[in-house]
Protein backbone atom coordinates (compact mmCIF):
# COMPACT_ATOMS: atom_id res chain seq x y z
CA UNK A 1 0.00 0.00 0.00
CA UNK A 2 1.83 3.10 1.56
CA UNK A 3 5.37 2.79 0.92
CA UNK A 4 8.19 5.20 1.87
CA UNK A 5 11.47 5.01 0.45
CA UNK A 6 14.47 6.98 2.67
CA UNK A 7 17.65 8.16 0.99
CA UNK A 8 19.92 7.49 3.71
CA UNK A 9 18.86 3.69 3.16
CA UNK A 10 20.79 3.83 -0.04
CA UNK A 11 25.00 3.72 -0.13
CA UNK A 12 26.88 5.79 -2.77
CA UNK A 13 30.18 7.33 -3.27
CA UNK A 14 29.29 10.51 -5.31
CA UNK A 15 28.86 13.95 -4.05
CA UNK A 16 25.25 15.06 -2.82
CA UNK A 17 24.93 16.52 -6.06
CA UNK A 18 24.77 12.84 -8.11
CA UNK A 19 21.60 12.09 -5.73
CA UNK A 20 20.04 15.18 -7.57
CA UNK A 21 20.74 14.17 -10.98
CA UNK A 22 19.36 10.65 -10.09
CA UNK A 23 16.24 12.23 -9.20
CA UNK A 24 15.47 14.34 -11.61
CA UNK A 25 16.18 11.74 -14.26
CA UNK A 26 13.76 8.91 -12.81
CA UNK A 27 11.04 12.11 -13.07
CA UNK A 28 11.73 12.83 -16.39
CA UNK A 29 12.58 9.33 -17.79
CA UNK A 30 8.43 8.56 -17.28
CA UNK A 31 8.09 11.68 -19.81
CA UNK A 32 10.02 10.25 -22.57
CA UNK A 33 13.18 12.20 -21.64
CA UNK A 34 15.82 10.19 -23.55
CA UNK A 35 19.20 8.95 -21.85
CA UNK A 36 21.31 10.43 -24.38
CA UNK A 37 20.70 13.65 -22.11
CA UNK A 38 22.11 12.15 -18.60
CA UNK A 39 25.74 13.82 -19.90
CA UNK A 40 24.53 16.73 -20.65
CA UNK A 41 22.85 17.12 -17.01
CA UNK A 42 25.63 15.61 -15.19
CA UNK A 43 27.73 18.15 -16.65
CA UNK A 44 25.40 20.93 -15.96
CA UNK A 45 24.89 20.30 -12.60
CA UNK A 46 28.24 18.68 -11.84
CA UNK A 47 30.58 20.27 -14.26
CA UNK A 48 34.31 19.14 -14.12
CA UNK A 49 33.58 16.09 -12.09
CA UNK A 50 32.06 14.08 -14.91
CA UNK A 51 34.64 15.17 -17.42
CA UNK A 52 37.33 14.31 -15.41
CA UNK A 53 36.01 10.84 -14.78
CA UNK A 54 33.54 9.47 -17.15
CA UNK A 55 32.97 6.72 -15.15
CA UNK A 56 30.98 8.74 -13.20
CA UNK A 57 28.55 9.20 -15.64
CA UNK A 58 28.22 5.45 -16.40
CA UNK A 59 27.79 4.96 -12.70
CA UNK A 60 25.09 7.37 -12.45
CA UNK A 61 23.49 5.68 -15.50
CA UNK A 62 23.48 2.28 -13.70
CA UNK A 63 21.83 3.98 -10.82
CA UNK A 64 19.04 5.05 -12.84
CA UNK A 65 18.48 2.26 -14.35
CA UNK A 66 18.76 0.40 -10.83
CA UNK A 67 15.96 2.73 -9.47
CA UNK A 68 14.05 2.48 -12.56
CA UNK A 69 13.70 -1.37 -12.30
CA UNK A 70 12.57 -1.41 -8.75
CA UNK A 71 9.46 1.15 -9.41
CA UNK A 72 10.53 3.76 -6.82
CA UNK A 73 8.14 5.76 -8.32
CA UNK A 74 4.24 5.57 -8.24
CA UNK A 75 3.23 6.19 -11.85
CA UNK A 76 -0.61 7.06 -11.09
CA UNK A 77 -0.26 10.49 -9.96
CA UNK A 78 -2.32 11.58 -6.57
CA UNK A 79 -4.84 13.94 -9.25
CA UNK A 80 -5.28 10.75 -11.36
CA UNK A 81 -7.67 8.94 -8.80
CA UNK A 82 -10.18 9.36 -6.42
CA UNK A 83 -12.50 7.66 -4.04
CA UNK A 84 -16.00 7.26 -2.62
CA UNK A 85 -16.82 5.61 0.30
CA UNK A 86 -20.45 4.03 1.23
CA UNK A 87 -20.05 2.96 5.10
CA UNK A 88 -22.70 0.57 6.32
CA UNK A 89 -23.80 2.31 9.24
CA UNK A 90 -23.76 5.96 10.05
CA UNK A 91 -22.78 6.06 13.87
CA UNK A 92 -19.87 4.02 14.31
CA UNK A 93 -18.44 2.83 17.78
CA UNK A 94 -15.88 1.32 19.54
CA UNK A 95 -15.94 -2.23 19.26
CA UNK A 96 -18.46 -2.44 16.09
CA UNK A 97 -18.09 -4.69 13.06
CA UNK A 98 -18.57 -2.46 10.14
CA UNK A 99 -18.06 -2.65 6.44
CA UNK A 100 -17.38 0.08 3.92
CA UNK A 101 -17.61 -0.01 0.11
CA UNK A 102 -15.09 1.75 -1.73
CA UNK A 103 -15.86 3.43 -5.56
CA UNK A 104 -12.64 3.69 -7.06
CA UNK A 105 -13.03 6.28 -9.78
CA UNK A 106 -9.82 7.34 -12.66
CA UNK A 107 -8.88 10.17 -14.06
CA UNK A 108 -6.35 8.51 -16.32
CA UNK A 109 -6.33 7.80 -19.72
CA UNK A 110 -4.31 4.27 -19.09
CA UNK A 111 -6.35 1.04 -18.46
CA UNK A 112 -5.72 0.36 -14.85
CA UNK A 113 -5.03 -3.18 -12.94
CA UNK A 114 -5.95 -3.12 -9.39
CA UNK A 115 -4.21 -5.86 -7.32
CA UNK A 116 -5.01 -4.41 -3.60
CA UNK A 117 -7.12 -2.15 -2.20
CA UNK A 118 -7.56 -1.10 1.82
CA UNK A 119 -7.71 1.45 4.48
CA UNK A 120 -5.54 2.61 6.65
CA UNK A 121 -6.85 4.34 10.09
CA UNK A 122 -5.42 6.76 12.59
CA UNK A 123 -5.23 4.13 15.52
CA UNK A 124 -3.11 1.62 12.99
CA UNK A 125 0.60 0.59 12.84
CA UNK A 126 1.78 2.71 9.82
CA UNK A 127 2.01 -0.35 7.76
CA UNK A 128 -1.30 -2.01 8.55
CA UNK A 129 -4.56 -2.07 6.28
CA UNK A 130 -7.81 -3.51 6.18
CA UNK A 131 -7.35 -5.23 3.29
CA UNK A 132 -8.85 -6.87 -0.31
CA UNK A 133 -6.88 -8.72 -1.80
CA UNK A 134 -7.67 -9.21 -5.39
CA UNK A 135 -4.16 -10.68 -6.17
CA UNK A 136 -5.72 -14.35 -7.51
CA UNK A 137 -8.40 -11.97 -9.43
CA UNK A 138 -7.44 -8.47 -10.20
CA UNK A 139 -9.96 -5.89 -11.22
CA UNK A 140 -9.44 -3.95 -14.50
CA UNK A 141 -10.43 -0.22 -14.40
CA UNK A 142 -11.08 1.03 -17.88
CA UNK A 143 -9.24 5.05 -18.89
CA UNK A 144 -11.57 7.41 -16.92
CA UNK A 145 -13.94 4.59 -15.54
CA UNK A 146 -15.14 3.65 -12.46
CA UNK A 147 -15.13 0.01 -10.03
CA UNK A 148 -17.40 -0.25 -6.85
CA UNK A 149 -15.42 -3.10 -5.28
CA UNK A 150 -16.77 -5.86 -2.44
CA UNK A 151 -17.43 -4.53 1.04
CA UNK A 152 -14.41 -4.37 3.39
CA UNK A 153 -14.86 -6.00 7.18
CA UNK A 154 -13.68 -3.59 9.71
CA UNK A 155 -14.12 -4.57 13.27
CA UNK A 156 -13.32 -1.51 15.02
CA UNK A 157 -11.09 -2.62 18.18
CA UNK A 158 -13.04 -1.87 21.73
CA UNK A 159 -9.76 -0.23 23.26
CA UNK A 160 -10.15 2.61 20.76
CA UNK A 161 -10.64 5.57 22.07
CA UNK A 162 -14.02 8.01 21.17
CA UNK A 163 -12.83 10.75 18.65
CA UNK A 164 -11.90 11.51 15.25
CA UNK A 165 -9.01 10.02 13.24
CA UNK A 166 -7.77 10.17 9.68
CA UNK A 167 -7.64 7.71 7.46
CA UNK A 168 -7.11 7.01 3.56
CA UNK A 169 -7.37 4.45 0.79
CA UNK A 170 -4.06 2.53 -0.59
CA UNK A 171 -4.40 1.02 -3.69
CA UNK A 172 -1.80 -1.29 -5.40
CA UNK A 173 -1.96 -2.01 -9.19
CA UNK A 174 -0.54 -1.54 -13.04
CA UNK A 175 -0.85 1.07 -15.34
CA UNK A 176 -1.46 1.52 -19.05
CA UNK A 177 0.18 -1.36 -21.67
CA UNK A 178 3.61 -1.67 -20.18
CA UNK A 179 2.12 -2.44 -16.74
CA UNK A 180 4.18 -0.13 -14.88
CA UNK A 181 3.52 -0.95 -10.90
CA UNK A 182 1.72 2.10 -8.93
CA UNK A 183 0.87 2.53 -5.29
CA UNK A 184 -1.84 4.99 -4.56
CA UNK A 185 -2.84 7.02 -1.89
CA UNK A 186 -6.07 9.18 -1.40
CA UNK A 187 -6.65 12.21 0.18
CA UNK A 188 -7.39 12.00 4.04
CA UNK A 189 -10.40 11.42 4.99
CA UNK A 190 -12.22 11.88 8.49
CA UNK A 191 -13.90 9.45 10.83
CA UNK A 192 -15.64 9.33 14.05
CA UNK A 193 -15.46 6.77 16.55
CA UNK A 194 -18.25 7.29 19.50
CA UNK A 195 -17.83 5.20 22.69
CA UNK A 196 -19.55 1.90 23.07
CA UNK A 197 -21.12 3.38 26.50
CA UNK A 198 -22.97 5.76 24.26
CA UNK A 199 -24.00 2.70 22.01
CA UNK A 200 -25.71 1.33 25.24
CA UNK A 201 -27.30 3.97 26.11
CA UNK A 202 -29.15 4.61 22.75
CA UNK A 203 -30.68 0.88 23.06
CA UNK A 204 -31.75 1.19 26.56
CA UNK A 205 -33.26 4.66 25.99
CA UNK A 206 -35.22 3.39 23.34
CA UNK A 207 -36.42 0.61 25.05
CA UNK A 208 -37.53 2.38 28.31
CA UNK A 209 -38.80 5.59 25.92
CA UNK A 210 -41.01 2.72 24.65
CA UNK A 211 -41.91 1.48 28.40
CA UNK A 212 -42.81 4.83 29.36
CA UNK A 213 -45.12 5.56 26.58
CA UNK A 214 -47.51 1.95 27.67
CA UNK A 215 -47.10 2.80 30.98
CA UNK A 216 -48.78 6.80 30.40
CA UNK A 217 -51.16 4.97 28.01
CA UNK A 218 -52.26 2.21 30.52
CA UNK A 219 -53.92 4.99 32.31
CA UNK A 220 -52.66 4.10 36.29
CA UNK A 221 -55.39 4.13 38.41
CA UNK A 222 -53.74 3.36 42.13
CA UNK A 223 -52.20 6.12 43.43
CA UNK A 224 -48.95 3.81 43.89
CA UNK A 225 -48.35 3.27 40.34
CA UNK A 226 -48.94 6.65 39.77
CA UNK A 227 -46.40 8.11 42.47
CA UNK A 228 -43.79 5.38 40.57
CA UNK A 229 -44.94 6.31 36.89
CA UNK A 230 -43.80 9.90 37.80
CA UNK A 231 -40.51 8.95 39.42
CA UNK A 232 -39.86 6.87 36.16
CA UNK A 233 -40.36 10.10 33.81
CA UNK A 234 -37.43 11.96 36.73
CA UNK A 235 -35.58 9.77 35.91
CA UNK A 236 -35.70 9.50 32.33
CA UNK A 237 -35.42 13.46 31.69
CA UNK A 238 -32.17 12.94 33.88
CA UNK A 239 -31.10 10.46 31.51
CA UNK A 240 -31.70 13.09 28.41
CA UNK A 241 -29.68 15.49 30.45
CA UNK A 242 -26.70 13.70 31.23
CA UNK A 243 -26.52 12.47 27.63
CA UNK A 244 -26.46 16.16 26.26
CA UNK A 245 -23.88 16.28 28.45
CA UNK A 246 -21.75 12.98 27.19
CA UNK A 247 -21.88 11.53 31.06
CA UNK A 248 -22.82 8.16 29.34
CA UNK A 249 -22.51 6.26 32.88
CA UNK A 250 -25.04 8.93 34.65
CA UNK A 251 -27.14 8.74 31.71
CA UNK A 252 -27.18 4.72 31.73
CA UNK A 253 -27.80 4.79 35.37
CA UNK A 254 -30.76 7.17 35.48
CA UNK A 255 -32.46 4.97 32.46
CA UNK A 256 -31.97 2.22 34.22
CA UNK A 257 -33.60 3.68 37.36
CA UNK A 258 -36.24 4.51 35.55
CA UNK A 259 -36.58 0.89 34.37
CA UNK A 260 -36.97 -0.30 37.70
CA UNK A 261 -39.28 2.45 38.72
CA UNK A 262 -41.62 1.51 35.77
CA UNK A 263 -41.59 -2.47 36.91
CA UNK A 264 -42.42 -1.27 40.29
CA UNK A 265 -45.43 0.96 38.68
CA UNK A 266 -46.76 -1.86 36.69
CA UNK A 267 -46.28 -4.37 39.74
CA UNK A 268 -48.27 -1.76 42.26
CA UNK A 269 -50.83 -1.24 39.21
CA UNK A 270 -51.91 -4.90 38.84
CA UNK A 271 -51.68 -5.54 42.89
CA UNK A 272 -54.10 -2.24 43.29
CA UNK A 273 -56.21 -4.18 40.52
CA UNK A 274 -56.43 -7.61 42.21
CA UNK A 275 -56.94 -5.92 45.50
CA UNK A 276 -59.87 -3.97 43.51
CA UNK A 277 -61.32 -7.29 42.02
CA UNK A 278 -61.00 -8.68 45.19
CA UNK A 279 -63.20 -6.06 47.29
CA UNK A 280 -65.72 -6.14 44.49
CA UNK A 281 -66.06 -10.27 44.60
CA UNK A 282 -66.76 -9.37 48.76
CA UNK A 283 -69.13 -6.98 47.68
CA UNK A 284 -71.03 -9.07 45.41
CA UNK A 285 -70.87 -12.03 48.08
CA UNK A 286 -72.11 -9.83 50.67
CA UNK A 287 -75.03 -8.70 47.89
CA UNK A 288 -75.81 -12.57 47.85
CA UNK A 289 -75.64 -13.01 51.44
CA UNK A 290 -78.29 -10.45 51.81
CA UNK A 291 -80.39 -11.10 49.17
CA UNK A 292 -80.65 -14.74 50.54
CA UNK A 293 -81.33 -14.10 54.06
CA UNK A 294 -84.02 -11.44 52.83
CA UNK A 295 -85.48 -14.40 50.69
CA UNK A 296 -85.43 -16.75 53.99
CA UNK A 297 -86.65 -13.71 56.36
CA UNK A 298 -89.58 -13.41 54.09
CA UNK A 299 -90.54 -17.16 53.73
CA UNK A 300 -89.85 -17.73 57.44
CA UNK A 301 -93.07 -14.57 57.36
CA UNK A 302 -95.00 -16.29 54.96
CA UNK A 303 -94.65 -19.62 56.44
CA UNK A 304 -96.05 -17.78 60.08
CA UNK A 305 -98.46 -16.37 58.50
CA UNK A 306 -100.66 -19.26 56.84
CA UNK A 307 -99.50 -21.18 59.82
CA UNK A 308 -101.23 -18.17 61.95
CA UNK A 309 -104.18 -18.25 59.45
CA UNK A 310 -104.84 -21.79 60.16
CA UNK A 311 -104.95 -21.86 63.83
CA UNK A 312 -108.05 -19.22 63.80
CA UNK A 313 -109.52 -20.84 61.06
CA UNK A 314 -109.45 -24.18 63.65
CA UNK A 315 -110.32 -22.10 66.52
CA UNK A 316 -113.48 -20.51 64.56
CA UNK A 317 -115.21 -23.89 63.77
CA UNK A 318 -116.01 -25.32 67.21
CA UNK A 319 -118.03 -22.13 68.18
CA UNK A 320 -119.91 -22.26 65.38
CA UNK A 321 -121.07 -25.80 65.31
CA UNK A 322 -121.56 -24.91 69.35
CA UNK A 323 -124.08 -22.02 68.47
CA UNK A 324 -125.99 -23.97 65.79
CA UNK A 325 -127.01 -26.31 68.76
CA UNK A 326 -128.03 -23.77 70.82
CA UNK A 327 -130.50 -22.57 68.64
Amino acid sequence: MKRKIKLSEFSVSFPLGTLCIITTLVCNLKKGFALKHIRHICEHHMGNYVKASPLALIAISLCVIFVLSINLVSALEPNEASVELLWSSQAIYSGDFVTVRITFTSSSADQLKIYRIGLHFGWMDENEFYTSDLTGSPVTVSGFGTHMFDPIAIQIPINVSAGTYDYFVGVDGTQGASLTTFSWDSSTFTLQIHPATEKFYNQLKSQVESNLTKAKSASYQGSEAQSLLGQAQTAYDSALSFAIEGQWAAAISSLENASTYLDQASAAEQESEEQSEHMQSLLLYLVIAVVVVIVIVSAVVVVVRRRRRRTDSMAEQPMETYNEEQS
